[in-house]
């Protein structure tokens, strides 16, 4: 939400103020003339409101799952290289193998990560020869792209 300066110290005078009024003089923003203070203030805060749940209109529109939306996750899955989750390379007792770095990894191709007994832990992906059929079946046009073949293609990656 793009927010002016004006707009910025309003809101931080109304946080500390709770008074539409008071927050609209200390704003220094510029209302409408023959208005009182508190009827400016009660219009900016109206405003600001607007643009907040525009924002939440946008940003809920972004989390809705469309085909292509779908189609670019099973991607993920089917084009991921384990080379992203673990470094393979020599090491003090010969060949080693070692889990990257955890601040760098992208785990919407982890399908479940576990603890054993003696605190080992297993990772593992989704089935990546499943994400390219479903892909190749959805890319090629055999596959019903009706929002029930959506829920199925979830399932299938989801069986791991």
């Amino acid at each position: 939400m793009d927010l002016t300066e004006g707009e910025v110290r309003f809101l931080r005078a109304y946080r500390r103020t709770l008074d539409e009024a008071a927050a609209f003089r200390e704003s220094g923003l510029k209302g409408r003339e023959g208005w009182s203070d508190g009827a400016n203030g009660r219009a900016v805060l109206r405003r600001l409101k607007s643009k907040r749940a525009a924002l939440e209109e946008r940003e809920a529109e972004l989390d809705r799952p469309t085909l292509e939306r779908v189609k670019a996750e099973i991607a993920h899955i089917a084009f991921d290289d384990i080379g992203r989750y673990l470094s393979f390379g020599e090491g003090e007792k010969g060949f080693e193998v070692r889990p990257a770095d955890s601040g760098l990894l992208d785990t919407r191709s982890i399908a479940e990560v576990s603890v054993g007994s003696g605190g080992k832990v297993s990772m593992k992906l989704y089935s990546k020869e499943r994400a390219l059929f479903k892909l190749y079946e959805m890319l090629s046009g055999e596959g019903d792209e009706e929002e029930g073949s959506l829920l199925e293609a979830l399932r299938e990656i989801g069986d791991k």
